[in-house]
């Protein structure tokens, strides 16, 4: 195996638009905490801000890989692990490392401005490397339960930027967080689905293979539609929460466009698994619309969320 494939397999296994989505997103978060608190930010932090959530995601990956597995090679057999280009207890301790060192690199976001040791969002990033290793390794075979896992860490990439630098104004970021929870337990319902087949032999009880693909699919709109009533309000309070008002209305526009973008990705997957059970044509709907489309248009939100930076 050359030096070449070797990195080109590495580099897929690190996924680098689930890092950038990682580290952009809570980058973009703490400059615009930053921004609300009126409050600079140093190299120091942000170069932390990056490291951390970059650990952390790819470390969780790692090990999302190595469960995966037995399904990956049925759906996905030409990955770095199902394939053998990577061995699979190089990728477990490598992985191991990587989120130990998210640990600590999240406990020193501060320290060079402040002399300080951020224990909240240390504390944080130790329960979401838990939360990541308890759907690696038990909660993809137990339904919502495992969705809900992984939505938690990805609703908590903006709430962990603003800790990390604010960790004496836990409010900041939460509003989006609870959304951006709801938009993801109704993606990862719908991802699962589209693996509906290949879960089933690999032996995981995600909701689809649970409750079936229809019904399953029903219940990921119903999280897809809780996601709009709730993002609005870390720009516009319509509920009188007195949520921190830290975005404006660039923000509302981004966020309307993912949530129309999650409807209309809905409708055209589950058109496709209403009118044909060809599970070829099926799965290409759902890693077109869901597991790429959607992904794209999140970070059309982010790009929106980062424009509040200037706007």
């Amino acid at each position: 195996m050359g030096l070449g494939t070797l990195t080109v397999a590495w580099i897929r296994m690190i996924r680098p638009p689930i890092l950038f989505l990682c580290s952009f997103g809570a980058v973009v978060s703490a400059l615009n905490c930053a921004i609300y608190m009126d409050e600079p930010l140093s190299l120091f932090q942000i170069l932390f801000l990056i490291l951390a959530p970059a650990f952390l995601s790819t470390g969780t990956m790692f090990h999302n890989d190595i469960t995966d597995l037995e399904s990956d090679k049925i759906n996905r057999p030409h990955k770095p692990v199902p394939s053998g280009l990577l061995k699979k207890k190089t990728v477990y301790y490598t992985g191991l490392v990587l989120m130990i060192g998210s640990i600590f690199l999240a406990s020193l976001v501060n320290y060079i401005d402040t002399s300080t040791i951020n224990w909240e969002c240390g504390i944080l990033t130790v329960f979401l490397v838990i939360i990541g290793l308890y759907y690696n390794y038990y909660g993809k075979h137990h339904g919502l339960i495992g969705h809900m896992a992984v939505a938690f860490g990805v609703g908590a990439i903006p709430y962990w930027g603003g800790l990390a630098v604010f960790p004496n104004q836990p409010l900041l970021m939460l509003p989006l967080a609870v959304a951006l929870f709801l938009q993801e337990t109704g993606r990862e319902i719908m991802v699962c689905a589209g693996d509906y087949i290949g879960d089933i032999k690999a032996g995981f009880k995600t909701t689809p293979v649970r409750h079936g693909r229809k019904r399953s699919m029903q219940i990921a709109l119903l999280f897809y539609l809780l996601f709009i009533p709730i993002f609005p309000l870390s720009a516009f309070d319509w509920a009188g929460l007195k949520m921190p008002q830290v975005f404006g209305a660039l923000y509302l526009i981004g966020g309307s466009i993912l949530a129309a973008s999650l409807i209309i990705t809905w409708f055209r997957t589950y058109m496709v698994v209403i009118k044909t059970d060809d599970e070829k044509m099926i799965w290409k709907s759902f890693e077109r619309n869901e597991r790429i489309g959607t992904r794209v248009m999140i970070i059309v939100f982010q790009i929106f969320i980062l424009l509040e930076l200037f706007y």
